[in-house]
């Protein structure tokens, strides 16, 4: 790459058995970042090994690799100063690395930037906008894929292969005040994908506070949590192929 490492961007994706098969869309559009050459490196979890990829880093970590020990093999394979995490399956908008690298340029006392996620139905609708910044016990779901990171502060994500190591680095340095967040949409999950992954997400809370055993959340928990999660969108677009030139472009019309 001719880039400096100062100026460059990596982008790390943790890949494994159960999502492999939308890591195409993510490639596709990190390839339509713009006014940003990502460095792309695939963390390669699955039992049978992704192969290589062109134009990208595939990092094989193995599938009983923890997430954060794929996260340190990956930060070897690039020395770009700025580290966004992508997870396939969210989608990534075109000008999301070029805004989160201005908003760690412009701020030098935050080490980490999170952003909103849209939220789609099956038919493609826009239904509701996830901010990770207002949820009370814990980022929403997917909250990692709208991440930027200083290289420093995510280097000292932990290792463990039972703790949400993601998590208990969010929440230190948001105790630090090393946080900024944008309100502006970055990134898209479907609606069915976000409400299967609220309990986890509750549960990794609950260990970040070192609450043991976790206490299961009741179904009246998990709809207030719900409810803190996200906010209604007072307009719904239609169909996929809309919801795809906004991704493409950039841009949501609600």
């Amino acid at each position: 790459m001719s880039d400096s490492p100062a100026k460059t961007v990596a982008v790390l994706i943790p890949v494994d058995d159960t999502n492999w098969r939308s890591l195409p869309l993510n490639l596709a559009d990190l390839q339509r970042q713009r006014d940003v050459r990502p460095h792309v490196v695939v963390l390669d979890r699955t039992e049978s090994g992704l192969g290589e990829i062109q134009g990208v880093t595939v990092v094989t970590v193995g599938s009983e690799a923890s997430t954060g020990e794929a996260i340190h093999m990956g930060l070897r394979k690039t020395p770009a100063a700025l580290i966004a995490l992508s997870l396939p399956g969210v989608r990534s908008l075109p000008t999301r690395l070029s805004r989160q690298r201005a908003d760690l340029a412009l701020n030098r006392h935050i080490d980490m930037v999170t952003s909103n996620i849209v939220l789609v139905d099956d038919a493609g609708c826009l239904v509701a906008e996830a901010s990770p910044d207002k949820a009370q016990e814990a980022p929403t779901p997917f909250w990692q894929a709208g991440a930027m990171f200083r290289r420093e502060s995510l280097a000292r994500i932990g290792q463990s292969s039972d703790l949400p190591v993601e998590l208990f680095l969010y929440m230190r340095l948001r105790a630090q005040g090393r946080i900024g967040h944008s309100e502006v949409v970055y990134s898209v999950a479907t609606m069915a994908a976000f409400d299967e992954a609220i309990e986890g997400s509750l549960q990794d809370a609950l260990a970040v506070r070192k609450i043991s055993p976790p206490i299961a959340p009741t179904d009246d928990r998990l709809a207030r949590e719900r409810a803190r999660f996200d906010e209604r969108i007072a307009t719904q677009t239609s169909v996929t192929d809309a919801l795809d030139r906004m991704i493409r472009e950039g841009t949501f019309d609600r």
